[in-house]
């Protein structure tokens, strides 16, 4: 029992090593994904205390308040790329560390319990060093699991009071700990006063503990959680389909997403695994509500706050049933996990070229005003006023979109980009040509089908996916 503390302090180090090893021999990052970038733009603007690009405050469009806080303060002293792999490298050992811990704590022999823990972390390999924030939700919601399995404590109610402003879905999860909480707090023992005095105690931890992100974002952008989910809701629109299909479509995208370790899910037991089956429950139903198709989205990053849930489960099952079960299950998820292809590359290359179509742009149009979709690259490459078509950094976008493209389906998208392109002034636009897929590239169209004229730039640099267009207002815009 002695060789596991050892173990995992061995094996945190060695995953130090190995991302201290990585940055070197890459000689920096580049994050895969664009909206790293708006975090690493939202920190710059915290930091100067103004934003050239939208004239908005930093924490509008930004969907974690901790994660950016985090990536701020080490931006104080490191470059702002080198901050923020430093904080999701932190993510990635936190979540190995809980993992091992967790195994643990459920009485997993080592060896199943060591190779879960790196099959979990393989498993998020290709989320860990995106730029945002989803190692330190996997490591968060392991955490709060560790810290579930003992009886009652403040320390369970400040983590969810924190949790929310890591990733707003996770205020679910506090919920129902926190209502677990209390209700072990009330069955307790006969005083009835001084269980009522803890659970008090406990919501007055909580609402401690959230109490400087909801003023920070209240001051901010006037609203007490971010709004990052409204303005794609009503960009994508959501699912016609009715809700049956959209649970069963999301819950397909958490299978699609964490792998055959979902399956774990439908085997939680009792005890903390009561109301993590409820997490489970109103995460799916809150997506199917909302809109499902957004679990897909960049490599679907947001199922994974369900994988520490199905990681535990397996554990349990295993610790209860023999490891026999458990290694099939290793098995499966190792295989799924080596044999995905893993799309980092080319995105790495898509966010340079996107990167150099920034520059030009600042160098060669230093008075044009862009609209763009991709808000987070060409904010941290230029200083050129931007727009940003989804909303997620013009909040004046959504209404447009709220009014014309969510009620339509999208039908009617062209009416909302039409009302935003006239209203920011724009002469420019970067759009990404995503053939064969085709949504974004249908922008242009969209544009086009508005009256616009969107004629293709050409740069010199190296061409890829992302394409500058001049935009020529319809007629009627031009008169007035």
């Amino acid at each position: 029992m002695r060789a596991a503390p050892d173990l995992r302090v061995a094996l945190c180090a060695a995953a130090c090593l190995g991302l201290a090893l990585q940055w070197w021999v890459r000689g920096g990052w580049i994050f895969p994904l664009d909206d790293a970038y708006i975090t690493l733009h939202n920190a710059r603007v915290l930091i100067e205390g103004r934003d050239p690009n939208y004239g908005v405050p930093a924490l509008v469009g930004a969907s974690s308040l901790i994660h950016l806080a985090l990536v701020t303060a080490f931006a104080l002293v490191l470059p702002g790329g080198a901050a923020a792999y430093l904080v999701a490298g932190i993510g990635l050992v936190l979540f190995l560390a809980g993992l091992l811990t967790l195994a643990r704590r459920l009485g997993l022999p080592w060896p199943e319990g060591t190779a879960l823990a790196l099959v979990g972390l393989a498993s998020g390999a290709g989320q860990f060093l995106n730029g945002l924030e989803t190692g330190l939700v996997m490591a968060a919601v392991t955490w709060t699991l560790v810290l579930a399995l003992d009886p009652p404590s403040r320390r369970l109610a400040l983590a969810c009071g924190l949790l929310p402003f890591l990733r707003p879905e996770l205020g679910l999860l506090a919920l129902v700990l926190m209502a677990r909480q209390a209700r072990l707090r009330l069955a307790a023992g006969p005083n009835r006063t001084a269980a009522l005095r803890a659970v008090a105690a406990d919501a007055a931890v909580v609402l401690a503990a959230a109490a400087p992100w909801l003023a920070w974002s209240l001051a901010e952008t006037g609203a007490l959680l971010p709004r990052t989910m409204a303005a794609k809701h009503a960009f994508f629109g959501s699912s016609s389909d009715g809700l049956p299909a959209s649970v069963l479509y999301a819950a397909a995208m958490i299978v699609g997403g964490i792998g055959p370790a979902a399956a774990a899910l439908l085997f939680l037991g009792g005890g903390p695994g009561s109301a993590l089956r409820w997490f489970a429950g109103l995460f799916i139903l809150g997506f199917a509500l909302t809109n499902w198709e957004v679990l897909a989205h960049n490599g679907h990053r947001y199922t994974y706050a369900l994988l520490p849930v199905a990681l535990f489960a397996a554990m349990r099952l295993g610790a209860a049933h023999g490891p026999r079960l458990l290694r099939l299950l290793i098995l499966a998820q190792a295989a799924v996990a080596l044999a995905s292809p893993s799309p980092i590359a080319a995105q790495q290359a898509r966010v340079v070229q996107y990167e150099a179509l920034a520059r030009w742009a600042q160098a060669n149009l230093p008075r044009a005003r862009l609209l763009i979709h991709d808000a987070g690259v060409i904010a941290a490459a230029s200083e050129l006023p931007l727009t940003d078509l989804v909303g997620l950094k013009s909040p004046d976008s959504i209404a447009d979109h709220r009014r014309w493209t969510a009620p339509s389906g999208g039908a009617e998208r062209f009416r909302a980009l039409d009302a935003i392109a006239r209203r920011s002034g724009a002469t420019h636009a970067i759009i990404l040509d995503d053939a064969p897929d085709r949504f974004w590239a249908s922008l242009a169209d969209d544009l086009r089908r508005g009256g616009w004229g969107v004629d293709p730039v050409e740069t010199g640099t190296a061409p890829g996916p992302y394409i500058l267009y001049r935009l020529t207002p319809p007629a009627s815009a031009a008169a007035d």
